[in-house]
């Protein structure tokens, strides 16, 4: 078991090295598609955190995402404020729209939770859209000024790379610590039989809330990252088509996967950037019209390659590995059977963690 958590690390590490040196390897203007993917592949991380691992399935993690744009832009450019105290600003802003929306959220379950999130970032969009309280600045969008030269300059590709890069393994890291934590246990049991967690003395509600507001407030921080590298904010931002590519990202990764969810995120935005490409090509013009009809629709063409995906690997790319068992962290860990463990070895006086005693226990 050891030497296959050892040949993870080391296939990471390996990965990990080779990311570092892309900037020499590609040049500076070839870097656009990999800063994009790291910066995807945050907010799939941030999803598959309450997807394969809380078991939620939402509509509106697009919300996250434009919160953190506009958060951004509204310190930076309306307010003038300094970056670093602007980050915090998101930081506190995805706290807080996180928990609220959460909170309102979570009292639902199932495709009940799943249209509450979609009406959620619906009404998102049209606040956005509508510039309430000349705060988004309607369909025009805004421009993001004030940043610092050094991360957003015309010569600091590189430099945004990295800091992509790292916010990528930081973000991978934190998550991880999470889902190893006993509440990472406490979120598997929930997916696995939220009934049965609940009867064993946890409370669903609570630990699917800490879930939601850790996602939403990574995903905004990734979100002002996405406005630096952008450039702009508009209210499309708050779409569902970026919650249902991220969807597709964790499922194509595998579920419950953290490296699976940034693997997926590579190939999504991956296809997405060759597929536009070989749509505005010269030779697929000189195509008879049926076949340029055909090839020239990246979207029928990516749903193809996603359909092929998932009946070769229903598990996702993740799930292969698994099988061919090429390491212990690969896919979702048993969460049930742990906090079963937990609660059958606390004492009588105690109670399971986010749960407070009954008034039978008390007295």
């Amino acid at each position: 078991m050891s030497r296959n958590i050892s040949l993870g690390w080391l296939m990471g590490a390996a990965v990990l090295l080779l990311l570092v040196l892309l900037p020499p390897i590609m040049g500076n203007t070839q870097l656009a598609l990999p800063t994009e993917v790291c910066i995807f592949g945050i907010f799939a991380l941030t999803y598959d955190l309450i997807f394969g691992y809380a078991g939620l399935i939402s509509f509106g993690q697009a919300i996250f995402v434009g919160f953190g744009a506009y958060s951004l832009s509204s310190a930076l450019t309306d307010h003038g404020m300094a970056f670093w105290p602007s980050l915090l600003i998101v930081l506190f802003a995805g706290i807080l729209i996180s928990a609220l929306t959460g909170v309102m959220a979570l009292r639902t379950r199932g495709v009940y939770f799943a249209m509450v999130t979609l009406a959620f970032a619906q009404a998102a969009f049209t606040l956005a859209e509508s510039d309430v309280g000349s705060l988004t600045h309607g369909d025009n969008g805004v421009s993001i000024t004030g940043a610092p030269d050094w991360l957003v300059g015309t010569t600091s590709q590189t430099h945004f790379y990295y800091v992509a890069l790292a916010a990528l393994v930081g973000s991978f890291l934190l998550l991880r610590l999470f889902v190893r934590s006993p509440a990472g246990r406490v979120w598997q049991a929930i997916r696995e039989n939220e009934q049965r967690t609940r009867m064993i003395g946890y409370s669903p509600f609570a630990f699917k809330l800490l879930a939601y507001v850790i996602s939403g407030t990574v995903c905004s921080l990734a979100g002002a990252l996405y406005a630096l590298y952008v450039g702009a904010v508009s209210p499309p931002i708050f779409s569902a088509d970026l919650t249902i590519q991220l969807l597709l990202m964790v499922i194509i990764g595998g579920a419950g996967s953290l490296w699976g969810a940034i693997l997926g995120a590579a190939i999504v935005r991956s296809l997405i950037h060759y597929l536009n490409q070989l749509s505005g090509a010269d030779w697929v013009g000189n195509l008879p019209t049926w076949l340029h009809q055909t090839v020239g629709q990246p979207l029928l063409i990516f749903g193809v390659v996603y359909l092929a995906l998932i009946y070769f690997f229903p598990q996702g790319i993740a799930g292969l590995a698994l099988r061919f068992n090429l390491g212990r962290t690969i896919g979702p860990r048993p969460g049930l059977d742990a906090v079963e463990g937990e609660a059958a070895a606390l004492t009588p006086g105690d109670s399971a963690p986010g749960v407070e005693p009954t008034s039978a226990e008390s007295s």
